[in-house]
């Protein structure tokens, strides 16, 4: 059944390390979803790792992360290390970057990842701390600091720093610009000098996620007026397969609450998930545009829905 959905193992793999998060970001699910959230064994990793090897020569990226503070994971640069060891082209992780400190900056360059995005949201340290619970901005620009400066006197290549950096809609107009290659200000200002040549930036629009309580004292939701047509197509879940922390393996990066779990890898290997039933029935649901309640809440195949910061919460 569905036989034409069946797709060649995939070339991203996503693995959290940590379901559990240090913040509780009011734009975020972790942030505002209640459910189990743990940290990765070993049994479990060591499991995943089985299946990569089985499997190599598809992939061509992990990323050690998706809802939760990889940096949690007490083995987190014992892991960067297994998947480094297989060959995989490009490690990388994001941060909310509070625990950076020297002792975990030098382990992270020692695993050799090759990158890692660190979170800064909105347009002003006030934003990023009344959005960013439990975040410290001032902190967060000094570890990033901390972390250059260690891999320069190293002489290390890596990891790349990358600030990701969430913004949200103050005019509808704005959706005309390109946000990704757009380098905020005040960010700008904190990594001038000396680390201008070594930080990039990854700016998005705050999104309504598929699966998260909205805080109607923080934020508005605007309806792109320009986005009506519904999607048939997502890259996400022919091309890429996301591991949770316990071994779930869900449908997709944006699915932070394991709304739609397909398997799990401490019962079936890797591969087999990957065009079982369910997810043949999932692409499926998209390519006929009978979307599961996760994907009809979605950015990728419906109409695009942002978070708009209100005023009262910023005065």
């Amino acid at each position: 059944m569905y036989s034409e959905y069946i797709r060649p193992f995939p070339r991203v793999i996503r693995i959290e390390p940590a379901g559990a998060c240090n913040l509780a970001c009011s734009h975020c699910p972790t942030g505002t979803i209640k459910m189990p959230r743990g940290i990765m064994n070993s049994d479990t990793f060591a499991t995943i790792m089985d299946s990569l090897k089985k499997n190599i020569h598809s992939v061509k990226v992990v990323v050690l992360y998706h809802g939760g503070e990889p940096l949690l994971n007490k083995s987190f640069t014992q892991m960067v290390k297994a998947v480094k060891n297989l060959g995989i082209p490009l490690v990388k992780t994001v941060s909310n970057g509070m625990l950076l400190n020297e002792t975990v900056i030098d382990a992270i360059i020692d695993s050799k990842l090759d990158a890692i995005e660190i979170s800064l949201d909105g347009d002003s340290s006030e934003i990023n701390n009344l959005v960013r619970r439990n975040s410290d901005y001032n902190k967060v620009i000094d570890n990033i600091k901390t972390l250059i400066n260690r891999k320069i006197e190293r002489n290390s290549e890596t990891p790349q720093v990358f600030v990701s950096s969430t913004q949200f809609l103050k005019n509808p107009a704005d959706l005309n610009d390109d946000i990704r290659s757009t380098s905020p200000p005040h960010l700008l200002s904190e990594f001038s000098g000396k680390y201008a040549s070594s930080v990039s930036f990854k700016c998005t629009w705050a999104m309504r996620w598929p699966h998260m309580e909205v805080d109607r004292e923080i934020y508005d939701i605007y309806y792109d007026s320009r986005d009506q047509e519904n999607r048939n197509y997502c890259d996400l879940v022919d091309h890429t397969m996301t591991i949770r922390w316990n071994g779930d393996v869900v449908a997709c990066c944006y699915d932070l609450t394991s709304k739609e779990v397909l398997g799990n890898v401490n019962q079936a290997d890797l591969y087999n998930i990957w065009n079982n039933p369910k997810y043949l029935s999932l692409r499926h649901s998209i390519d006929t545009m009978q979307f599961i309640p996760l994907c009809n809440n979605c950015n990728v195949v419906k109409p695009k829905v942002y978070l708009t910061l209100k005023n009262s919460a910023i005065s």
